[in-house]
């Protein structure tokens, strides 16, 4: 081969190396470019998905806060309607047991404020039949008498399942003034009152 040959050969060889070597510069470019880009992009959707995980997290976290505030409210509110249901059983209770002397003050002074006519028929509990004396009935007609009323109140043989005061029975009618009953009326009024003085 002479020279010349050779030296085209060459030239055509260092040509090809060359633009071998740009090609795989440029490729190598894209590659780098590509990667570059792929990473941006993995590190936008990977704080993206951080900020969603956060939100929801935040979102599950208010949310089981809430739920136990919530069940921690309706707990103690439940706590605070047992206390006053047992205030309101303490204080049945403690009207139904009072000393006979006490006890009589506060019948006295309930069938005076509720006996329209004076000619009712009373009817007590079991206990309360067998311990209240005659002349208190005696003192609660002369009273009603003195009121302007009869006089005239009976009481009954018959007897009631209550736990202290009475049924005041008229034309056929009965009032149920038991003590748990009057308590009972007066609870939506008394119950502020009681929840200030159990809970300030």
């Amino acid at each position: 081969m002479n020279d010349g040959a050779q030296r085209i050969i060459g030239r055509i060889m260092a040509d090809a190396t060359a633009a071998a070597e740009a090609e795989r510069k440029e490729a190598a470019a894209k590659v780098a470019a590509i990667e570059a880009e792929a990473q941006k992009t993995a590190a936008a959707r990977r704080e993206q998905i951080l900020a969603q995980a956060a939100k929801k997290a935040a979102e599950q976290k208010r949310r089981i806060l809430g739920a136990a505030q919530l069940e921690a409210r309706k707990e103690l509110l439940s706590v605070k309607q047992q206390l006053i249901e047992e205030a309101f059983q303490q204080s049945l209770q403690e009207l139904s047991n009072l000393e006979l002397d006490a006890y009589q003050v506060v019948l006295h002074d309930l069938l005076l404020a509720v006996v329209e006519t004076g000619s009712e028929t009373i009817y007590l509990s079991p206990r309360d039949r067998e311990r209240i004396p005659a002349r208190f009935w005696e003192e609660i007609n002369r009273a009603l008498k003195a009121a302007g009323k009869e006089g005239r109140l009976t009481l009954s043989g018959e007897t009631r399942d209550i736990q202290g005061g009475f049924i005041l029975e008229s034309g056929g009618v009965e009032i149920n003034c038991s003590f748990a009953s009057l308590l009972e009326m007066q609870r939506d009024e008394l119950e502020p009152a009681v929840a200030k003085i159990l809970f300030g």
